[in-house]
């Protein structure tokens, strides 16, 4: 069900703007897409000038790299906790990757927006970076905990992660249509493969997944 968009505030507790206006947008982005994010709007949201909002962000990329921020926080949170209590090494990859599966599902919009074009292409947003190195670093001490040598577990996370990334998105789109109540089980199955080698399993569409609508 999509989000409802929170009515306008009548008054404002100054000190947390930055974070209302963030809150505010995360609640436009999940329920009209980030094409319906205006700094205009989100004041209205928030129930201040619009002025003030300039001041925190004087543009939309720079209220998006937030929001993105927020999301890949998150993320890694979500991912810490869907790990917890697992082994190193294959066990914690799968888990983390059913999580990062998960949380897709119930932010497709912000997922979207994280996973989207890179946002922090002129290097304007540390914080941003830093986010998205420790969300992904759960991953990264996955394959560390396979004994993997260092010098590759670098290239194999990056890998993971893109490819499940892609394979996550197609879901979403409905081109791989996976029946909800077996989604996750799918996906940890995808897991294997990629930590295995694509070849190592073979799951059968009837099973699990059937192409979804093109386009």
């Amino acid at each position: 069900m999509a989000a409802k968009l929170p009515p306008k505030r009548e008054t404002f507790r100054h000190g947390n703007l930055p974070e209302a206006l963030v809150d505010a947008a995360l609640v436009r982005l999940e329920a009209e897409g980030v094409e319906s994010i205006s700094l205009r709007e989100l004041a209205r949201d928030a129930g201040v000038n619009h002025r003030a909002v300039y001041r925190h962000f004087p543009h939309k990329l720079s209220l998006l790299a937030a929001v993105a921020e927020t999301g890949w926080k998150r993320l890694g949170q979500r991912l810490k906790n869907s790990t917890v209590g697992k082994a190193p090494g294959e066990p914690a990859l799968i888990a983390a990757g059913v999580g990062f599966f998960l949380f897709a599902r119930d932010c497709p919009n912000l997922f979207h927006l994280m996973a989207g074009a890179r946002i922090n292409t002129e290097g304007k947003f540390p914080e941003l970076e830093a986010a998205i190195i420790d969300a992904l670093q759960i991953f990264a001490v996955g394959f560390a905990g396979t004994g993997m040598a260092p010098n590759i577990v670098v290239k194999r996370t990056a890998v993971f992660v893109a490819s499940l990334q892609g394979v996550i998105t197609q879901i979403l789109h409905d081109r791989v249509h996976v029946a909800p109540a077996k989604a996750k089980a799918f996906v940890a199955d995808i897991c294997i493969m990629l930590i295995h080698g694509i070849g190592s399993q073979v799951i059968q569409p009837s099973d699990s997944a059937r192409p979804g609508r093109p386009g």
